[in-house]
Parts: structure tokens; C-alpha cells; sequence
């Protein structure tokens, strides 16, 4: 074996095509870690500046889209895991509650997560399109107290790891999402949903259990 063969997994020297393949993949290795490591620091450089002095965290390996909205509004935190996207025109709004998005994440345009009581979403939950996640209701007005005046109750909602939520879902506050579970395009979720249920309609109700 001369100085410079390239060796194969089973300790052979490579053929002319072989080795140039091997030579091709190291190569392409490398590029695609440069290329990695420096969309990395380009997107913590991006997101730093974005949110400068505002109470936001996202890991660098997520994508959020510049058409996207991240804002504080009367206090609260935002805080996005790692290998997460946020599409076109997905909104996240605090309105004075920490909403903490977990790893592997994705919000669809024109998504909205509001803050209100708290929003904690774990790890590989998909959010379809036009979905809207509420953690506050408006408490009932009268004559005397009406209803701009009356307050808001504002519980949370917690949504466990690799939950699916369909299109135009709207999850309303005190809700909580097991993992597992699928909630079908176009539903009102008003009650928590057990581990590894599918529910669908207005307002949803069970049609599958699966194994977690």
C-alpha cells in the first residue's frame, strides 16, 4: 500500500473510482459542516440583533422566517428549542405569558400562539396552518360589570411531545394536550385530551385511541 491510498471500511485499498468517491464525500462532509457551523452563527448574529433587550431565546439551529412575528407585549418570554421552523406569517404573542416551545417544532403560516396564562409546547409537535392557541377567556359581563370591563381568567396550556394539531384548530385556555395525540383540521378544543387520542369537531370529542 503506498503513502496517500485511501482505505475502505474493511481496511482495502480503493480502486481509482472508489477512492475519488471517498475523496468526493469527505469533501462534501466538510463543506456541509462549514455550511452548518455558519448558518449557525449567521442566525445567532440575525436573531440577537432582531430581539435585542427583549426577553427571547431561540436556538440558533431553528429557523424562523423574517415574514414570521415574535413579539413581548405587557411581559411575558418567548423561548424556542432547537431544529424548530416558524413559517411565513406564524404569529407568537406574548401578551404578558411565557410561552416555551420545545425541539423539533413547526408553526405554520398564520399559526398563532398567544401568551395570556402560559403556553408550554414539548418536543416534535407539528401546528398546521390558520391553528390558534388561546390560554385566556373573558369573563361573563352583566349590566353592571360589562364584559370589557369584567377581566380575563387565564389558566395555560401545556401540549406534550409529538402532538399533531390539524389546519384551523383553536385550542382554548386550561387545555391539556397529551402526547401522541392528534387533534383533527377545524377543531375547538374546549377539554384536555388523553395520551395518544384523536379528537375532532366543534367542540372534539374522541373517535381513535391508539397506543402511546
Amino acid at each position: 500500500m503506498a503513502h496517500g491510498d485511501l482505505v475502505d471500511r474493511r481496511g482495502l485499498v480503493a480502486s481509482p473510482a472508489t477512492a475519488t468517491d471517498m475523496k468526493r464525500g469527505i469533501l462534501h462532509r466538510a463543506l456541509l459542516g462549514a455550511f452548518l457551523r455558519t448558518r449557525r452563527v449567521w442566525r445567532r448574529l440575525r436573531y440577537a440583533i432582531s430581539y435585542a433587550g427583549q426577553p427571547i431565546t431561540i436556538d440558533p439551529s431553528s429557523s424562523i422566517s423574517r415574514r414570521s412575528v415574535l413579539r413581548v407585549t405587557d411581559g411575558g418570554s418567548i423561548r424556542i428549542g432547537r431544529n424548530c421552523t416558524v413559517h411565513d406569517y406564524a404569529m407568537i404573542l406574548t401578551y404578558g405569558g411565557d410561552i416555551t416551545i420545545g425541539d423539533d417544532c413547526s408553526l405554520n403560516p398564520f399559526a398563532i400562539v398567544y401568551g395570556g396564562g402560559g403556553v408550554r409546547i414539548g418536543n416534535g409537535v407539528r401546528i398546521a396552518a390558520h391553528t390558534v392557541i388561546i390560554p385566556a377567556n373573558h369573563r361573563s359581563g352583566n349590566d353592571e360589570v360589562p364584559l370589557h370591563r369584567a377581566g380575563i381568567v387565564a389558566q395555560g396550556i401545556t401540549i406534550a411531545d409529538h402532538v399533531w394539531l390539524g389546519s384551523g384548530c383553536r385550542i382554548l385556555d386550561g387545555v391539556h394536550i397529551g402526547r401522541n395525540a392528534a387533534i383533527g383540521a377545524g377543531s375547538v378544543v374546549t377539554r384536555s385530551v388523553p395520551d395518544g387520542a384523536t379528537v375532532a369537531g366543534v367542540p372534539a370529542r374522541p373517535i381513535q385511541r391508539r397506543e402511546r
